[in-house]
This record gives C-alpha cells, structure tokens and sequence, in this order.
C-alpha cells in the first residue's frame, strides 16, 4: 500500500509491550497523567531498565506541565498503582504490571454504599483497608512520603515517646537547706543572680566545689561571708581560697617605710645667705 509511512531511517524507536499498551487504553487518565506515564515507560521500559530516578523537573521540562502539576500527577499514579516508587520522595520510579492497577479510581464512600467498583485485570492483590491511600513500592512497602510534600505524622499505633522528665533547678531553698558555712540569704542571691547573669548552671557539684573552698578559706582565717562577699565583689562565680587571700592581702595598707637620715627637714639651709629679687639665695 502506498499510503503507509516508512519509518526505516527515523531516530529511533519506543517499544511498548502489547499488555502495556492495552492497559493504557483502557484506563482512564488525565492528559498529565498520561505524559507522565509515558515519558516514564521511555525513560525505563525503552532501555530494558528498571525503576530510575527520575526529577519531577526533568518531566516538567519534556512534558512542558508545571513541576508542581508533575507532582500531583505522579502521586494520583501511585495510588492507582501505576506507577511504584522505590526509596520514599526522591526515589526511583517504574511502571507496575497493568494487572495490578486500579483501572476506576474509587470515590469516597459511605460503609453502605457499593456504587462504585475497581475494575482490573488479573487476579485483584490482598489490599489492607487504607493501603489504597499510600503509596506502592514494588518492595511490597508503603512509603508515607508524597513527592509534593511530606507526611510527618507518626504511624497509628505507635506509642508516643515520653518526654524526659526535667530536673527540678538547683535552687535558694536547695543551698539553705544544705547551708554548712552558714553563709548570709542575701550573699547566696547574689551569688545565684551572678550566675545567671554569666549563664553558669548551678548544680550540686557546683555548691559542693564551693563549700570546699571555704573550708580552705576558714584554714587561713578568713570567714565564709568575708570570702563569699569578696569574691562577689570581684565579679566572680566561683573562686579560689587563694584569689581571696591574695585580694584581702592586697587591699591591707602599708606601714610608712622610715628614712635612715634624720633632722634634714628641721634645718635652715638658707641661714646667713641673701635673698635676691628673683627669689634665689646668695652669700
């Protein structure tokens, strides 16, 4: 026949599997989801491979539909099991066998109802009551990942985590009721405040630390309130039995030193000399 195009010197073929071309015909698509299942059966099924990874991007730019659109698109696919995905949101995509998918896709219904059907060809697969609303890996795993967006709910029936319980704050009433040196209300909220203020947790070891410093200071004569006020004074939140000795000695006043010489300041050094007008002395 001569009115039969020949298409011996074209760029190449798309082979298409007859089964997969009568699914295609029979189920009932919108004109995104069909660009979509197409350029997906050329990127996989044409190369003899098997599930790819495939940017929504790379459809959009082939099929000129809107990423966003891809997205929607590829998730109505994989409810009806045309399309699987292996690996959540961003993983690889392939063609499931015709017979598996939902040809009719199902409405909402009342528990009464029986309006609608989904129709397939082949044997019908053992369904779960809402894995129909997940989407199909051919790893027989329904993965909770849309590629438009993530579903960030737990599963139901897994026990919520207990939150960790918070330790009670290392408080004023926790410092007077463990109060060894006695140390003044007033000198203890300082200090508390000081700390704070620096961000410096207070914790048992902390206290502990400090009351050992003032048993040292007690060693060297110094009183737990005079140190404690010290080392407020000096701005710090935790100090040394050493710092406060060394602060108290420095702030003692020194003894006068005495001069070896004496009676140079009682004498007269200009008796018998003239004043002249400039004020100078001479004989």
């Amino acid at each position: 026949m001569t009115n039969i195009v020949p298409l011996r010197n074209t760029g190449g073929f798309t082979r298409m599997d007859n089964q997969l071309m009568d699914g295609l015909m029979a189920i009932n698509l919108s004109a995104h989801e069909m660009k979509v299942v197409l350029y997906v059966a050329k990127a996989t099924l044409n190369f003899n491979e098997g599930a790819q990874r495939i940017p929504a991007s790379a459809i959009a730019k082939a099929t000129h539909i809107h990423p966003d659109t891809v997205s929607k698109a590829i998730s109505g696919l994989l409810r009806r099991r045309v399309l699987f995905r292996d690996g959540g949101s961003r993983g690889d995509i392939g063609l499931c066998d015709p017979k598996e998918w939902i040809f009719v896709e199902q409405p909402k219904q009342t528990k009464s109802s029986d309006s609608a059907q989904i129709i397939r060809i082949g044997s019908e697969p053992k369904q779960t009551q809402t894995d129909d609303s997940l989407l199909y890996s051919k790893k027989e795993t329904p993965y909770v990942n849309l590629p438009s967006e993530d579903i960030t709910s737990p599963p139901k029936g897994e026990p919520k985590q207990a939150k960790a319980e918070r330790k009670k704050p290392f408080g004023l009433a926790k410092l007077l009721a463990d109060n060894p040196h006695g140390l003044a209300e007033p000198l203890l909220n300082d200090w508390l405040a000081l700390r704070k203020a620096k961000k410096a947790a207070v914790t048992q070891t902390v206290w502990d630390s400090l009351n050992a410093e003032l048993v040292a200071c007690a060693a060297l004569g110094i009183a737990a309130n005079v140190a404690m006020t010290e080392a407020l004074s000096a701005g710090w939140q935790g100090f040394k039995a050493s710092w406060i000795a060394k602060r108290l000695a420095e702030q003692e006043p020194k003894a006068a030193t005495q001069s070896r010489h004496h009676g140079f300041e009682d004498k007269d050094y200009t008796a018998g000399l003239k004043r002249r007008e400039d004020g100078s002395y001479a004989l």
